[in-house]
């Protein structure tokens, strides 16, 4: 049998309703109940592991709306979980903000993509201006923001003030769930306005996250857990899940059973080996990871043969100036990587982008969280912090480095007059 597969839907609604097959990740939604004492959580992930699925499944789940919705749910585990989940069920206004689309080539573009989605948020609350709960000057400034003639000030305190309107209006503290939160940063590095962008996300984040007394939960999403740039400098309640940590690693990707699964349904079992080969390889916390987006891909079709589905759904700008920054020193590592073969480093959670260019470590961890590097850990012993073990994840990601990985760092030793190119042996990866 073929399956419905969902490619490209990112509404857990509309997923669930139109009857695709789904993948049950409503153990987040159990977990995040559980971390009673976190308030602010960053869940960064690569690019397609299931981020702005999960987030919206998250804003139906707990936004307080007349119409229910147990029919999203009544199937998934975290309703058969009982009452202690159910209780959070529809009781919180939500703010959902995405900042995907605020990757520009200016300041002054990025800055005007961001207005915008405040904007859009501020237009899908617009219904407090006619609450009877918001006074003179409060409708004054969500009006200026509507209309686009607000101070930078105002929109730096845009989510500190709809939290506020929010709670008084329904007397529930609210959960807020801000998606991409890094990509006007990784934009700003790029294009060469980090300074400026980093100023306004600051603010913006610590405005709507610390000492936030509307604030219930909050969930983040990106690719990388920011350091050093001051984004959480101020913001201690900030508690970050990367993919090396046992919390949460089963709540983006898929894991063998579900595969199994999804394989069985559609009548290709036999071929688990083979898209093992290709699309597994992922330790998140010690759990066995798929490429989720790759695993959906080859299902969509009945007779589809294994294709590097993953590597051409987003741009990689940023690796891309990296590699070409460091390309000399790395490439002994480049070539161990390439002919199958692991090396080891100590990574740290938080990447410093300012870093990336005199950083060699600070590269391989951009490479790990953004998926081209599977990380295992290794134990150094006692009261040593422990290094992993780096090497290429799956077929699919080793063509990225025989192709374009290997093009960039030969076309920029060729620039610097360096004769050394990497060479790979030909074969299959270890």
């Amino acid at each position: 049998m073929s399956l419905r597969v969902p490619l490209g839907i990112d509404d857990f609604r509309q997923l669930r309703e139109s009857g695709l097959e789904y993948v049950d990740k409503s153990q987040l939604i159990r977990e995040l109940v559980d971390k009673e004492g976190v308030q602010v959580v960053l869940l960064p992930r690569p690019r397609r592991f299931g981020k702005t699925l999960n987030l919206s499944m998250l804003r139906w789940f707990f936004e307080k709306r007349q119409e229910d919705l147990s029919h999203l749910f009544e199937d998934l585990s975290v309703w058969r979980a009982g009452e202690r989940y159910r209780e959070h069920f529809q009781r919180y206004p939500v703010i959902y903000l995405t900042l995907k689309g605020a990757k520009q080539e200016t300041f002054e573009r990025c800055w005007a993509a961001l207005r915008e989605k405040i904007v859009e948020l501020y237009n899908q609350h617009r219904h407090l201006l006619d609450s009877g709960q918001l006074g003179e000057v409060e409708q004054r400034r969500y009006k200026e923001v509507l209309d686009g003639t607000a101070s930078e000030a105002v929109y730096g305190r845009a989510l500190l003030d709809l939290s506020s309107h929010l709670h008084r209006l329904h007397g529930e503290r609210v959960v807020m769930l801000i998606d991409e939160y890094d990509e006007p940063i990784h934009a700003g590095y790029l294009h060469g306005y980090a300074p400026r962008i980093l100023d306004f996300v600051r603010t913006f984040l610590t405005e709507g996250l610390k000492g936030n007394p509307h604030l219930h939960k909050a969930v983040l999403t990106g690719i990388l857990r920011v350091a050093r740039e001051s984004i959480f400098s101020g913001l201690n309640n900030v508690v970050a899940y990367s993919l090396l940590r046992s919390d949460f690693n089963t709540c983006f990707g898929f894991t063998e059973a579900e595969v199994e699964t999804l394989l069985e349904k559609a009548g290709r079992r036999g071929l688990l080996e083979v898209i093992r080969a290709w699309y597994n390889g992922y330790d998140f916390g010690g759990a066995v990871i798929y490429n989720p987006w790759s695993i959906l891909s080859f299902l969509e079709g009945q007779d589809q043969d294994p294709l590097p589905f993953w590597l051409g759904t987003s741009s990689n700008d940023l690796i891309q100036k990296v590699i070409e920054e460091h390309a000399t020193t790395l490439q002994p590592a480049l070539e161990v990587l390439m002919e199958g073969g692991e090396i080891e480093r100590v990574l740290e959670e938080n990447v410093a982008i300012g870093d990336l260019v005199q950083n060699d470590d600070a590269l391989f961890g951009l490479l790990v969280f953004s998926g081209y590097l599977r990380a295992e850990k290794r134990s150094r012993g006692p009261g040593e912090q422990p290094a992993h073990a780096l090497k290429i994840p799956n077929r699919e990601v080793r063509l990225l480095y025989t192709g374009t990985f290997r093009r960039w760092a030969e076309a920029r030793l060729r620039r610097q007059g360096d004769g050394k190119v990497v060479r790979v042996r030909s074969g299959e990866p270890g």
